[in-house]
């Protein structure tokens, strides 16, 4: 994405733009390398260049990523990249087990979606409309089928006609729930289950 000569353009650039991993040289102008890496908001796999053999224990006991003595050699690198790669992988397998997917077909088309990207479900006849921030999904399912989909304690139906993400709600009053900032109804039937589940979800 970026290259920098020294620490201090880095860091600016990395105030503003997210990046998985940093190849980091020991030998920095300013301040080096490892304090480079202390002063990084985000905490980013870090593959260290240095002269210095020592420098590898070092980066070991900061979690480093790999450290690389130079000269590197291209097969080296490449290692260390396979290395980088699959680590990556590997968390992102574990965001997604963590942030829940959902998966389902919208306009002959399979979707996945983090459930906690989905504002709200309504009811359509025969279908429903799953509403997020950027797009809408209209999916052939009923409401309680789809409810199955998602995590459980974190949606509820307020309705007959509506299915709620908790996390979206900013306030409640004894008709309407206010969903993301659109108001949505809140039928007796659904008051109590809602607000039962509202407070243990807090």
């Amino acid at each position: 994405m970026a290259e920098f000569s020294n620490a201090t353009n880095a860091k600016e650039y990395l105030n503003y733009n997210s990046v998985d991993f940093a190849i980091v040289s020991s030998d920095l102008p300013v301040y080096n390398g490892f304090e480079f890496v202390e002063q990084l908001k985000d905490d980013i796999e870090i593959i260290l260049l240095t002269k210095t053999s020592l420098d590898a224990i070092k980066s070991y006991e900061k979690g480093f990523l790999d450290c690389l003595l130079k000269p590197v050699t291209q097969n080296r690198l490449k290692s260390s990249i396979d290395r980088l790669i699959s680590k990556l992988e590997c968390l992102q397998m574990i965001r997604e087990k963590k942030e829940h997917m959902v998966h389902f077909k919208s306009n002959f088309k399979s979707e996945k979606l983090q459930a906690n990207s989905i504002r709200w479900i309504e009811a359509m006849g025969d279908y429903v409309k799953v509403v997020t921030k950027n797009k809408n999904y209209i999916v052939l399912s009923t409401m309680k089928s789809f409810l199955k989909k998602l995590p459980e304690d974190q949606f509820t139906r307020i309705h007959k006609s509506y299915i709620i993400n908790l996390k979206k709600v900013i306030n409640y009053t004894t008709r309407s729930v206010n969903t993301d900032g659109e108001i949505l109804p809140l039928s007796r039937k659904q008051k109590g289950i809602f607000k039962e589940n509202f407070i243990n979800f807090q």
